[in-house]
């Protein structure tokens, strides 16, 4: 019964949640009230097939953008508090987080929150064993934006809304000011 109630409880999660995917272009878009950007690290050594995270508004991340390497998404979507709640590693391989402090983030309005760099190393085939984390590198994460989304950073100020406090950003945003 347990296992029939989680069938259908991930269907229906699945359907409800919206795919979502990088922008693609360094446009300074003119955000909806309540909405903000969120920034994603990825670093996997396998393409992974789907990564779904609830909030106010489910998310879906596709193979699309979540490919062998390092990837970085940068997406708009609504502000408020998201937690990552299950990995598809493939077809045959899920995992579903039971801890959600580990894997909560918040995205604010009218900013762009980075929220950490999910790691994603997998060992073995038939029987893998996964190490998974969620760690910050801020300075890496503000290089990528200043690189690729100089004119979404020159109007929108950076913040960590990942696991753990990090003043790097707001550190970074008193030295300008001086």
């Amino acid at each position: 019964m347990r296992l029939l109630f989680l069938l259908l409880a991930t269907a229906l999660l699945c359907s409800c949640a919206t795919r979502v995917t990088s922008l693609q272009n360094d446009q300074n878009l003119v955000l909806k009230q309540g909405k903000g950007y969120v920034l994603f690290g990825i670093q996997t050594n396998q393409n992974l097939k789907t990564i779904n995270i609830s909030g106010p508004q489910n998310i879906q991340l596709t193979s699309k953008d979540i490919k062998e390497g390092t990837n970085y998404l940068l997406v708009d979507i609504e502000a408020g508090t998201y937690t990552i709640d299950r990995l598809m590693l493939d077809n045959y391989w899920e995992l579903v987080f039971d801890d959600e402090e580990s894997w909560q983030f918040d995205v604010s309005a009218d900013e762009i929150s980075y929220v950490g760099h999910l790691e994603v190393v997998r060992r073995g085939h038939w029987y893998p064993r996964i190490n998974i984390e969620l760690v910050n590198r801020s300075s890496e994460a503000l290089e990528f934006l200043e690189e690729n989304y100089s004119n979404i950073l020159m109007t929108n100020s950076v913040v960590y809304g990942g696991p753990g406090q990090d003043r790097f950003f707001e550190f970074l945003a008193a030295q300008l000011e001086e």
